[in-house]
């Protein structure tokens, strides 16, 4: 019975706005489910208990009732008013009304698939959507993308300025998510201050240019919490359908790993996926990477560490010891030589274990244009 209730549920949520389509959908119920249906329904509608063959006869009546009422009063006369008219003048069943009002109903309903702070769909929702789009996709071999985007620093935010700070940045990047997106795709807060936006019917060159709408608003919008502004951006990662993911799990796994490359490029950007393209350029470095906590002057913290790769947004090097994810650091690199190394400021991005040592990723902070043109001279000198 329960199974029963979801799909009715389900059915009135969908098709609150269009009853012709909602009877026709009940009519298919029904033919599965047989008529014990109209109890059920009349339990949800009306919070009356009616006997299978009782709840039948009653709603049919109401139908009729309904179209009575639309011949008598020249215009169309919405379900609900009818079913509560029948229930106090032709079968006087109510004492007390308790017939749901629509647009109570209607948020009850939308309360279920929405995100209360963002007003965003959730994470429920959202899955619900992207494997009926998948299903539309096999079924019509149509494509359609995948946009996965995370707030950049979001916890030197909440840590700086405070949980409250927090939720309007979250809530001004859903506004602005809202108001970039076309009517068609599906916008949900996906947990934490990720977001993915569904984007039907669409290939992976069309989706960057929404992606890239959204990210340039972020970048430009202002935010404001106890009188001081404050601005957030956007990093985000585009899979599509079929050729990136043939389910939700792949899709998904693959527009985050694009993000996590946007991150380690710099952050504030769009990156697409490809199963070929390396998060970082190969560069044999000449000495070792030294490492240690950003403010720190102690000589206890220094570390050296074994560079691996190098991009113009960060550096991967191999570690004995982890380091916690968001981390700022501060690390010397042998560029453009040993004897003349640069130094930067860093955000831990990246950690991954492995038997003996530690992968850690870093992005770039505040990165200088005359010092990223002497990264990318280095790259484009030892790109391998």
């Amino acid at each position: 019975m329960q199974t029963l209730k979801k799909s009715l549920l389900r059915c009135l949520s969908e098709h609150s706005h269009d009853e012709t389509r909602f009877l026709h959908e009940l009519n298919k119920i029904r033919s599965k489910e047989g008529d014990k249906i109209f109890t059920v329904l009349l339990k949800l509608l009306t919070d009356l208990d009616f006997e299978k063959e009782d709840a039948k006869k009653n709603w049919l009546e109401i139908l009729d009732h309904q179209e009575e009422m639309r011949h008598r009063q020249g215009r169309p006369i919405n379900l609900l008013t009818a079913i509560c008219d029948y229930f106090f003048t032709v079968n006087k069943f109510f004492n007390s009304p308790k017939v749901i009002e629509l647009d109570v109903f209607e948020k009850t309903v939308e309360s279920s698939k929405t995100d209360s702070l963002t007003g965003l769909y959730n994470r429920r929702y959202f899955d619900e959507i992207l494997t009926k789009e998948i299903n539309r996709g096999e079924r019509y071999g149509t494509e359609f993308s995948l946009l996965f985007l995370d707030l950049d620093d979001f916890k030197v935010v909440n840590d700086t300025m405070g949980h409250k700070a927090g939720d309007i940045a979250l809530q001004g990047i859903a506004d602005l998510i809202l108001a970039a997106k076309r009517s068609e795709d599906t916008a949900a807060r996906y947990g934490g201050e990720e977001f993915v936006l569904i984007l039907p019917e669409t290939n992976k060159i069309k989706a960057l240019v929404i992606a890239e709408r959204i990210r340039a608003r972020a970048e430009q919008m202002e935010l404001c919490f106890d009188k001081k502004k404050f601005r957030v951006t956007l990093s985000g990662g585009l899979a599509t359908f079929p050729a990136d993911g043939i389910n939700a799990s792949q899709l998904l796994q693959n527009a985050d790993k694009a993000m996590y490359i946007a991150k380690f490029q710099g952050k504030n950007n769009i990156t697409l996926y490809s199963p070929n393209k390396r998060q970082f350029f190969r560069v044999d470095f000449l000495g070792e990477i030294v490492t240690k906590p950003l403010e720190s002057v102690q000589s206890d913290d220094v570390m050296y560490a074994k560079s691996k790769n190098l991009s113009l947004g960060g550096v991967l090097f191999e570690s004995k010891v982890p380091i916690s994810l968001g981390a700022c650091l501060q690390i010397q690199i042998p560029l453009p030589s040993v004897e003349n190394p640069t130094a930067f400021s860093c955000v831990v991005t990246r950690v991954e274990s492995f038997n003996t040592s530690y992968d850690i990723g870093v992005s770039f902070l505040n990165l200088k244009k005359e010092t990223k043109g002497e990264v990318m001279s280095y790259l484009l000198k030892h790109l391998q």
